[in-house]
């Protein structure tokens, strides 16, 4: 048997990771495209592990109909490459380390709940293509991983920025994770053959080249949105307001969305708030209306379907806002063009010239982003929407348009 020290230092570990074996988070993200090396250090990082004491490492991804679907193979590999065959005992649905006792053992996620979670004692959770794992089958894994010290590893080429894992762990500051984003060029043994595909891929698919390559979320097409640039200050010289209200306090239902538009050197910059209580609610009202104080829109549009409670609250809003030195002109707009086409059509059209400002509140950020055809939650984008239209149409708006560019060119 090869002394430990000598096993470590004999594998091969791309600079970019090498901080897995020094960095103790309780999660551990890699991402990226195809080529990278992210799977092949992990099943390495593993194994060395396994080597140090007796420790029980669960592989693990959405679907696993059989050992075939695990990275059982890629740990056998790993094995033979730096032979170590002498130290661990093959089977056909685990991996024993002969030296500590260590053992992996592979199991699917999905429909399979009541096994994972009488999984006891885990040490590691490896989660390989973890774009595909549905929130369901986090909320079972997460907590059955609870061991002292334990950690779970995600492996990953992102799909869509909705994606759980995507959404919970990369997209989002969590001082107990670790995130690397790794490609094909931090991996020093990076195969010919696969730079062959890659520079094809690129000379003739670009979008195909940026996902698998580059690890990039999939393009989005007429049906999805997507993240935006972001912007540190505001310094509009105008912005409007649009308000789609709620008129529900179910748990699932709608929420009262805000949000405003801003126009600075030629860029629409915009921000905005989801309210999960109904206008009808006093304190989503104030609230609603402390966030408009703040920007001073020279217009604010309520959605109204021109039934009576959208008139009532309407009026009920502007009595509220008789405390605010700053008055909002109020308008009424009734939406009737479907509600897909309109923000496609509003949003995903101006993209390139429309910039978030930081600090947004995440929700409506989130929402924003993650928006395409039949999503069940929908406000945020359609309130935006709706201020881009506001934007461009109101006659207000208009003249004080003008009024601004007169007065920039004396």
């Amino acid at each position: 048997m090869y002394p430990l020290n000598l096993i470590t230092t004999r594998i091969k570990i791309p600079e970019k990771l090498k901080c897995l074996f020094t960095i103790k988070k309780r999660y551990i993200v890699l991402y990226g495209g195809r080529g990278s090396a992210k799977s092949h250090t992990v099943a390495t990082f593993l194994l060395s592990k396994s080597l140090e004491k007796k420790i029980r490492i669960l592989c693990t991804r959405e679907i696993q109909k059989s050992i075939k679907d695990s990275v059982w193979k890629l740990l056998t590999e790993k094995i033979n490459e730096y032979q170590w065959n002498s130290l661990f005992k093959i089977t056909d649905d685990s991996i024993i380390c002969l030296k500590t006792g260590s053992e992996f053992i592979f199991k699917g996620l999905h429909g399979n709940g009541q096994d994972i979670k009488s999984t006891e004692g885990i040490d590691y959770a490896w989660v390989e293509e973890a774009q595909s794992v549905s929130r369901d089958s986090l909320e079972v894994l997460v907590p059955t991983v609870r061991k002292e010290g334990s950690q779970i590893i995600f492996t990953y080429n992102p799909l869509f920025e909705e994606d759980p894992v995507h959404a919970d762990y990369t997209l989002t500051d969590r001082d107990d994770t670790l995130k690397i984003e790794i490609n094909w060029r931090d991996n020093p043994w990076f195969p010919e053959v696969l730079k062959a595909d890659m520079e094809y891929d690129k000379k003739t698919n670009l979008n195909k080249y940026l996902h698998i390559w580059e690890g990039k979320t999939v393009a989005f097409t007429n049906e999805q949105i997507g993240a935006f640039e972001t912007v540190s200050e505001w310094k509009c010289q105008y912005s409007v307001c649009f308000v789609d209200p709620s008129f529900s306090d179910r748990v699932g239902s709608d929420s009262t969305a805000v949000a405003i538009v801003g126009v600075r050197d030629n860029l629409l910059i915009f921000t905005g708030m989801l309210f999960p209580k109904s206008i009808a609610d006093p304190q989503t009202r104030r609230e609603l209306l402390d966030f408009i104080d703040i920007y001073h829109p020279i217009e604010t549009v309520f959605e109204s379907q021109l039934s009576d409670s959208s008139i009532f609250f309407l009026d009920v809003l502007k009595k509220d806002e008789l405390i605010y030195q700053i008055k909002n002109l109020w308008t009424v707009k009734h939406q009737s063009r479907g509600k897909h086409e309109r923000i496609m059509g509003t949003i995903a059209v101006q993209k390139e010239n429309m910039r978030i400002l930081e600090g947004t509140q995440q929700a409506f950020s989130l929402e924003v982003s993650r928006y395409r055809k039949d999503i069940e939650h929908d406000d945020a984008p359609d309130s935006l929407a709706g201020a881009i239209e506001a934007l461009g149409t109101s006659e207000i708006v208009g003249e004080y348009a003008r009024a601004v560019e007169i007065m920039r060119r004396r």
